[in-house]
């Protein structure tokens, strides 16, 4: 019974949790020409599975994500992806910094960009007596799901989760947390 309530609380904790909805531009612009979006941009913390929706004049504009380079030099010559709806949602599925610009030409180089940086969606906290990295910032694991955990063992205790600085998959995380469930099992069986 209590190795049932274990795995309930494991599985609960590795949920995955629908993240926010972000209109860019509001509550006082869109994506246009008038909206300032670094300010924009700025004024929110964007976490993983948060969605941006870019709603706009499709005959007017459209949504370009490009890499570092294209965002720098409003270059829309080799998309990641394009958008030409006029409400597209795009869903911030991994950690790090992401760009988007209109492809319009001219638009881009009149403001109409938006950069926004991912983080975890809900960091583990840092040991009990630590502020994490030291500068008084909460330290953690982020499980992401776009590379498998990192494995800490040490005598005696055994953690599975992602080494902080990387990442790791909730999946392959509930796996493991089956796997060890098991053996656990056949050790007290046995």
């Amino acid at each position: 019974m209590a190795l049932l309530a274990v795995v309930v609380v494991a599985a609960a904790a590795f949920s995955t949790a629908s993240g926010a909805s972000y209109g860019v531009g509001k509550p006082n612009g869109g994506w246009d020409l008038q909206t300032n979006y670094t300010s924009w941009a700025s004024s929110i913390t964007f976490r993983l599975d948060d969605k941006l929706v870019f709603k706009y004049s499709a005959a007017a504009h459209d949504v370009v994500e490009v890499t570092k380079d294209g965002y720098l030099s409003c270059s829309a010559s080799s998309p990641i992806a394009v958008h030409r709806t006029g409400e597209d949602a795009v869903e911030l599925g991994r950690l790090g910094r992401r760009y988007f610009i209109c492809g319009v030409p001219g638009h881009c180089d009149a403001g109409m960009k938006l950069e926004v940086r991912t983080l975890c969606s809900i960091p583990s906290p840092p040991p009990p007596g630590s502020d994490g990295d030291g500068n008084g910032t909460p330290g953690g694991i982020c499980i992401d799901g776009s590379s498998p955990p990192t494995i800490i063992s040490t005598p005696g205790v055994v953690s599975y989760g992602s080494a902080p600085g990387s990442s790791g998959s909730a999946t392959t995380a509930l796996a493991i947390l089956a796997a060890a469930t098991v053996m656990l099992l056949s050790l007290i069986i046995v």
